[in-house]
């Protein structure tokens, strides 16, 4: 079917003709026409199920470092807390449950030990006792609440002093830190032979650090002023002064 419109007067095209036939829906659809459709070859499947695993041990590497990182900043936290504790006590001059037949009563002095025991650093807050105990000793009868403690395979705890480091690795590794009563300085005794001599750290810091011992990426520092008596997170322990 075809139309015939006439044209314009003076142009060169004299009839524009139309075909219909192009738009005639009964026509068939040759094989250029037809969408070329094909599956997935072996190769291709390898290659997705081979990215699908590397996103997998990606994300269960990332996932076991985080619970990792997570237990050991827990860990420091908790070592800290513990540290601390020892100072409120001495500062608020709380009394507190006394060992033996003592009864309630304000020690003379409040203090921390941290002390290598069976494999394990156990941190404990303790009142210094005038009588029935060691005076500037911790004593198993002068513990106050419940004793922190962590694995010391999975981490290793080291004083820095001046002199040397002295790691927690044995039994004969131990150091308590002194609250002076009715002042906030602290004072650090620390021996290395089971208490047959107890040396006093007459460094201006009392310098802990805290590592897992399968990865040097995570360490932190405990930093005592023993001016003050303060406990913190130091990065850097080389950038301290030398004098507080």
């Amino acid at each position: 079917m075809s139309s015939v419109i006439p044209a314009k007067e003076g142009s060169f095209v004299k009839l524009a003709v139309f075909s219909l036939n192009s738009y005639n829906t009964d026509v068939p659809l040759t094989h250029s026409h037809m969408i070329s459709k094909k599956g997935f070859t072996l190769f291709e499947i390898l290659l997705v199920i081979a990215i699908m695993a590397i996103i997998a041990i990606a994300a269960l590497t990332s996932t076991v470092n985080t619970q990792k990182q997570f237990v050991f900043v827990n860990t420091h936290k908790e070592l800290l807390a513990k540290i601390r504790e020892a100072r409120l006590y001495n500062v608020t001059q709380k009394s507190v449950e006394l060992g033996g037949s003592l009864g309630l009563g304000i020690p003379s002095a409040y203090g921390v030990n941290i002390s290598w025991n069976d494999s394990k650093i156990v941190t404990t807050v303790f009142g210094d006792l005038a009588e029935g105990g060691n005076v500037n000793r911790f004593d198993d009868n002068e513990i106050i609440g419940p004793s922190h403690s962590f694995d010391a395979t999975k981490y290793t705890l080291t004083l820095k002093t001046s002199q040397a480091d002295i790691a927690f690795n044995n039994a004969n590794t131990s150091l308590t830190i002194l609250y002076q009563p009715g002042t906030l300085k602290a004072v650090a005794l620390y021996t290395t032979d089971d208490w047959q001599t107890s040396e006093l750290l007459n460094d201006p810091y009392i310098k802990l650090e805290l590592k897992d011992s399968t990865s040097e990426a995570l360490k932190k520092n405990i930093v005592i002023f023993t001016r003050s008596g303060m406990a913190e997170e130091i990065r850097d322990l080389d950038k301290l002064p030398q004098q507080q």
